[in-house]
């Protein structure tokens, strides 16, 4: 299984990278950077060298260009290539270039500035520091070396100015600078705890996608280990039965001993009935492993619920239960997997044989929905159960203990079989129940399992074989 957290070096890692794609994610900001530095050459067209401001304008465009191919090859990166702290230097570069360039422009103010050029100046650089603050203080050096190389020099050739005001401006932007600096600081703390907690939700989240799938993958595995151990019983068992059965019916003549033809048809019984158990954990544990076998065709609901009458009729005979069933004459065939409805039918059957006392009543009902499906419903007089036992019911080996329940052979796979087959179906199992009055399952199949009159014959023994 993965580690549940990075080690130290792979966090910080993970954190620088998200931190870069943060200020890469700024680039809108150099081509604005471009617009300013236009308009701030146009304006000053006619106090400083012409020369002098064409050169600063191609230095700053070309500087600009670099970056715009820095942040293109950033955007193109593959991720692990994007945690190298060599990016971080770059932008670094680029940032602390260009705030150079707008500082040496501040620079010549000292020989061509007048009051309105400093105070254009000054204006920018406020402006041009504060854009700075939202796309590079999550990585704090990139904004300190633009900001610093752009205001220091500024400051220092105000306060170099005869004029007061003038000079008492460079004075507030040395209070200006680390006032922002602060800003910036306190700003680039909270998105770097934000990252943090990012990192460390993706990484639980990778987590725990990765447990899930290794816990899938062992019950899987265990579900598959177990229906091939079921497999493998089976075949043994059968010789069993085929031995007892022949010692029953002493087919290579008599025993000798009443007894022993007693003890043959124990051994048969107990056979059939350990085969019924291990049948029963294989379907399910198929179930469990996705390896169900769904043939579909069409099928009559009328044939299935007489030959599940007929085959429940000697237990419900032994229990001394009414059996009965109701299908209207005229409900469609319906498309699905016939062998897997008969089992559906006949484990609620069994299951409602069982839990319900003697004189007691069970039904099988097959009805239209109001949906435009089909219902089947198997009720009982039986015992019952409380409504906050009905999903422990529908658990794997879940056998509800009750004073008023006799006992009962199975190991609690009936309900929780159907309700993986009739899911297989696209239908749904509910259970309604209420204790020393009885239960009803009912299976509801969706309106787009029903065959029209027209298409019946066409579906007509035709089946198709699907993977569940």
């Amino acid at each position: 299984m993965n580690k549940a957290f990075l080690s130290a070096k792979e966090r910080s890692d993970r954190i620088l990278a998200e931190k870069l794609r943060l200020i890469y994610r700024g680039s809108f900001a150099v081509p604005i950077n471009v617009a300013v530095a236009c308009a701030v050459a146009f304006l000053l067209r006619d106090s400083f060298p012409y020369p002098l401001l064409v050169g600063w304008l191609v230095a700053t465009v070309l500087v600009a260009g670099l970056r715009i191919l820095l942040h293109w090859r950033f955007a193109r990166a593959a991720a692990s290539v994007r945690r190298s702290a060599r990016w971080a230097l770059y932008f670094c570069i680029g940032s602390f270039t260009s705030g150079f360039l707008w500082g040496g422009l501040c620079l010549a103010l000292s020989v061509w500035g007048g009051t309105s050029q400093f105070v254009l100046l000054t204006l920018v650089a406020a402006g041009m520091t504060a854009g700075a603050l939202t796309t590079a203080a999550p990585y704090l050096p990139a904004f300190f070396a633009f900001a610093a190389s752009f205001i220091v020099p500024l400051a220092i050739v105000s306060l170099m100015h005869p004029g007061h005001y003038i000079a008492a401006d460079g004075g507030l932007m040395l209070l200006y600078l680390p006032g922002i600096s602060l800003a910036a600081a306190n700003l680039s703390r909270s998105v770097g705890r934000t990252i943090e907690l990012q990192v460390d939700n993706e990484v639980l989240l990778d987590s725990l996608k990765q447990a899930r799938l290794e816990r899938d993958d062992a019950r899987t595995e265990k579900w598959s280990t177990l229906a091939h151990l079921s497999h493998e019983l089976r075949t043994p068992l059968n010789a069993i039965l085929g031995f007892s059965e022949a010692m029953r019916e002493q087919l290579f003549g008599p025993i000798g001993n009443e007894r022993y033809k007693e003890y043959a048809a124990h051994v048969h019984q107990s056979g059939e009935h350990l085969l019924t158990l291990i049948g029963e954990i294989l379907q399910f544990s198929q179930g469990e492993a996705g390896n169900l076998e769904f043939r579909e065709s069409a099928v009559a609901l009328a044939a299935v619920a007489d030959d599940c009458l007929c085959g429940a009729m000697p237990a419900a005979q032994k229990a001394d239960v009414t059996l009965t069933a109701t299908v209207p004459p005229k409900l469609p065939l319906m498309r699905a997997d016939e062998g897997k409805v008969r089992e559906m039918l006949s484990n609620l059957v069994s299951n409602a044989i069982k839990f319900t006392p003697p004189r007691g009543m069970v039904s099988i009902e097959a009805l239209r929905a109001a949906d435009g499906g089909i219902d089947l419903v198997v009720r009982d007089t039986g015992i019952g159960m409380k409504a906050d036992d009905i999903p422990f019911a529908l658990q794997p080996f879940g056998r509800i203990a009750s004073p008023l329940k006799r006992e009962t052979d199975g190991v609690g796979l009936g309900l929780p079989i159907c309700q993986r087959l009739a899911k297989l179906h696209g239908a749904e199992l509910t259970i309604s129940s209420e204790p020393g009055k009885g239960t009803a399952c009912k299976i509801s199949f969706p309106a787009s399992r029903c065959i029209s009159p027209r298409d019946a014959s066409a579906e007509a023994g035709n089946s198709v074989s699907v993977a569940a």
